[in-house]
């Protein structure tokens, strides 16, 4: 049954709790592990800190909602190509490549070398495919190195709105999931005959799992009424996934005599099954939106909310900000960098400027483009359609 109810132009507050808790996981990953002195808490921490990187494909999970949910529901539009097109750019490119001049500019006689892209490779950030240079030069330190997710995010962005078009809607969810069938077997063969590969990892065509699963939930809203047992049953499904996800992790880690089998596992089935739990966690908060529900309740949290609100300058700020105030502590504390009271103050200066930095960006340049996405707003030729959307950020 295609459901029908009208949630056009809709902002889920939930979802960008989400995208708080992807951004402060990312955060985490990045920075140094608190350290409170008692074992068990740090080592809970450095476990926090080693996972953290998950929060990448949360990212995707949301951009594949909400840019296939957006597309979906203009796909009747007379400016079909300018609104997508002029609406995404207005989001992104203004703080990117502000950010990107700037770097170009100073970052090449602040920056240590070993830390600063190489001079042949600047071309390929304004085009968005750095997440493609591990394919010759394997990994390596670089201080807008995490870039990486931005890229498949865009190139996403690039190609998605035509397979939309070409899809007829109600075989979108067929083709979304042949399309995982293929990135989860070619992803296997590929670890299992050739190991470990830093291009597995950043790769558009091996870590697009959380895109298309995203996909599919905007499809799925919008083709189906889910029974109110759903409610329940996906959180069970999302903790069963993530549940296998770290059980894998574990198992990695733990059991030396099968580390290089269960790394091989990890990397072949980590993304799909991370996909798959944080799917069912979003459509939890989709479905359950408005409603009294202990994920409402977390998700709507002011600071997860927050955080959502300017995860996208505080992603591009924050490892930036990070080297600068270890080189900072280097010169002038180099004595005490080792010190636990040292390195938790750092983390916590490091989180304040980055979301305080984020936060002026968002507030005082970023809304001046985001003002102009009236211009591009959908021509609808017909009747406006009755489905859910979530307003990008």
């Amino acid at each position: 049954m295609r459901n029908t109810d009208s949630y056009f132009g809709r902002n889920f507050v939930a979802l960008d709790g989400l995208r708080g808790l992807a951004i402060l996981s990312v955060m985490v990953t990045h920075f140094d592990a608190a350290r409170f002195g008692l074992p068990l808490v740090d080592r809970a921490m450095m476990m926090a800190k080693s996972l953290g990187w998950v929060g990448v494909d949360l990212f995707f999970v949301l951009s594949g909602f909400l840019i296939t949910g957006i597309l979906l529901d203009t796909l009747g539009c007379a400016n079909y190509w300018r609104s997508f097109y002029g609406r995404r750019a207005l989001r992104i490119f203004p703080l990117y490549y502000t950010f990107l001049l700037f770097a170009w500019l100073v970052f090449p006689s602040t920056v240590v070398p070993e830390w600063t892209p190489l001079r042949g490779d600047w071309w390929m950030y304004p085009i968005y495919l750095t997440n493609w240079l591990p394919l010759w030069k394997g990994h390596w330190p670089n201080i807008l190195g995490h870039f990486w997710s931005l890229s498949v995010e865009e190139q996403f962005y690039l190609v998605w709105p035509f397979l939309i078009l070409l899809a007829k809607p109600r075989r979108l969810l067929w083709m979304l999931a042949s399309a995982e069938v293929l990135v989860l077997f070619g992803r296997s063969w590929w670890v299992f005959h050739y190991g470990y590969s830093d291009t597995i990892l950043l790769a558009t065509i091996t870590r697009m799992d959380g895109l298309l699963f995203g996909a599919a939930c905007a499809a799925a809203v919008r083709q189906f009424r889910f029974p109110r047992s759903a409610e329940a049953l996906l959180p069970m499904a999302g903790a069963v996934f993530l549940g296998a996800f770290l059980g894998i992790r574990l198992l990695q880690i733990q059991t030396l005599h099968m580390e290089v089998f269960a790394g091989n596992l990890w990397m072949a089935l980590g993304s799909t099954l991370l996909g798959a739990g944080f799917a069912a966690i979003l459509l939890t908060a989709v479905l359950t939106d408005q409603k009294k529900m202990w994920l409402q309740t977390i998700l709507r949290r002011r600071l997860l909310t927050q955080f959502g609100k300017y995860a996208y300058g505080i992603y591009v700020f924050h490892v930036p900000l990070l080297y600068f105030i270890d080189r900072v502590a280097t010169r002038f504390a180099p004595t005490t960098q080792q010190a636990v009271w040292f390195i938790d103050v750092k983390i916590v200066v490091a989180f304040s400027l980055s979301y305080g930095i984020a936060s002026l960006s968002y507030n005082f340049f970023e809304k001046r483009f985001l003002a102009l996405k009236d211009r591009f707003r959908p021509v609808y030729l017909a009747r406006e359609p009755h489905a859910p959307v979530a307003a990008a950020s």
